[in-house]
């Protein structure tokens, strides 16, 4: 039998994680399970803030204002989702490790994650987070993409 007791959801606010938010919450009540909703603060890309196209500044406490914003987020989405049971995990680093860390840390046995279903190049050059995630994972994950299944309540 399966029993998902602890389910993490790993997101980045896109449209996409906004899906896997939409499964999480349907077998949190199917399965009675608590869900953790994991965004992970990525160090700054300096490399884009060199003007003339960014803006090249950073102020001191970067970083802490990313992890405010996305707690404001994460708890934003929990109370519009009908999560019942839910909370928030913000934590540092890069995003496939951190969201490993964090399953394995907090136990979970289903890891949600969307995946933006890039194209063969991009995903060559660019790599890919949630296969990442599915290649490491402690536990089972779930990707869905936006577009794909919907649920649909009777």
């Amino acid at each position: 039998m399966i029993n998902l007791k602890r389910i993490l959801v790993a997101t980045d606010f896109s449209e996409h994680s906004n899906v896997a938010v939409k499964y999480a919450t349907a077998l949190a009540q199917a399965f009675d399970s608590e869900v953790i909703l994991c965004h992970v603060v990525e160090a700054p890309d300096l490399i884009s803030q060199i003007p003339p196209t960014g803006e090249g500044y950073f102020p001191p406490n970067f970083q802490e204002q990313q992890r405010k914003a996305a707690e404001e987020e994460c708890a934003k989405i929990i109370a519009d989702s009908g999560i019942k049971n839910g909370r928030s995990l913000i934590v540092e680093g890069s995003a496939f490790f951190e969201v490993i860390r964090a399953a394995k840390a907090e136990d979970v046995d289903l890891i949600i994650v969307g995946t933006h279903g890039r194209g063969a190049i991009a995903h060559v050059l660019l790599g890919s987070v949630a296969e990442k995630i599915v290649r490491k994972a402690p536990c089972p994950v779930l990707t869905v993409r936006e577009g794909e299944h919907e649920f649909v309540m009777p």
